[in-house]
């Protein structure tokens, strides 16, 4: 995924320790995703010393108040400035909502922890830095402008956890959503010869009707067809992401000479959703991107898709994928 042009891991890409690692948590409440009244922190914990949750969870629910600062490998607030700046947790504080979480347009990758993002509705990320000396602070159960900070200390191959402290609504107590991601070391592969790839790639919708807002799916396979590198080495190479993920659309006009066969709804558009075994996904709301396109003959009929992403230094562009809108 991208954030502010920045590009990064997901956590389910075989991050490296060296690299910017994506922690994304998305919340959904009755089938959608929804944002939380407040976000406090992002915590990270090693997984290997904190199998049993309550070696962080107290009595309360809440990560300990005793906890060991040692243990606490890196803090992400919400303010953005480290240490200076923490969340205090505290109801009054959310009067001004740029504390809840920060724009993307923020992020710049610095070595001071940014904080957590929001990049859409319910969805949000903390970017795991490793090519910088990133830090931040850490004031769970500390009084506004406490606490102490802290280095990053994922810098390590192995598992880790990661804690959102999060309040979901206004009247509710403060909980705990605790995720995996594990840090790899650099899959460095030395070849003798240029790799064959081949790509393919699949549109998931085939119909979409007026006044939805549904994802489109392109699915992509990945294939390394020299058949004389070693199974492993085929495996490892397979297993990367793809970036620069974009799509257009078009609307397909058949039949007629006198008006464009394709009129363009948008031009390419950038795909911040690539999921673990590389489905892009982008969020069409039907109506609205229609609304302004003024598509001859209306907004109903073929349109066509088309796909473009980079991997392993080749720019791919699929064809156009064709489906309906009634």
């Amino acid at each position: 995924m991208q954030l502010n042009g920045v590009e990064l891991t997901e956590r389910f890409n075989r991050p490296s320790v060296n690299g910017k690692v994506a922690l994304r948590a998305m919340f959904l409440n009755d089938g959608q995703y929804q944002d939380p009244y407040d976000i406090s922190a992002c915590t990270i914990f090693t997984k290997l010393t904190n199998a049993s949750p309550d070696s962080i969870i107290g009595t309360d629910g809440l990560i300990k108040s005793d906890q060991v600062s040692s243990t606490i490998l890196m803090n992400f607030g919400v303010s953005g400035n480290g240490p200076s700046y923490p969340h205090n947790g505290q109801d009054a504080y959310n009067t001004n909502s740029n504390h809840l979480w920060m724009d993307t347009s923020s992020y710049g990758g610095g070595a001071q922890a940014s904080g957590i993002y929001r990049t859409g509705v319910g969805q949000y990320v903390a970017v795991l830095d490793g090519t910088v000396e990133l830090s931040g602070g850490y004031n769970m159960h500390y009084p506004f402008f406490g606490g102490f900070p802290v280095a990053n200390g994922a810098s390590a191959v192995q598992e880790y956890i990661d804690v959102w402290t999060v309040k979901m609504t206004q009247g509710s107590e403060y909980q705990l959503f605790i995720n995996e991601f594990k840090l790899e070391n650099d899959a460095w592969v030395s070849l003798t010869q240029p790799l064959l790839l081949n790509t393919s790639n699949r549109l998931v919708n085939k119909h979409v009707t007026l006044g939805s807002i549904v994802d489109l799916k392109v699915t992509t396979d990945l294939t390394v067809q020299n058949r004389d590198l070693d199974i492993s080495v085929r495996n490892i190479i397979e297993s990367y992401g793809i970036s620069n993920a974009y799509f257009k659309l078009d609307k397909v006009n058949e039949g007629t000479t006198s008006i464009p066969s394709l009129e363009s709804v948008f031009g390419y558009k950038i795909v911040n959703q690539i999921t673990s075994d590389n489905t892009m996904i982008y969020s069409f709301n039907v109506d609205t991107l229609l609304a302004g396109a003024g598509l001859i003959g209306g907004d109903v009929g073929t349109f066509a898709l088309t796909a473009s992403y980079t991997f392993l230094g080749e720019t791919i562009k699929t064809k156009p994928f064709y489906f309906t809108i009634s």
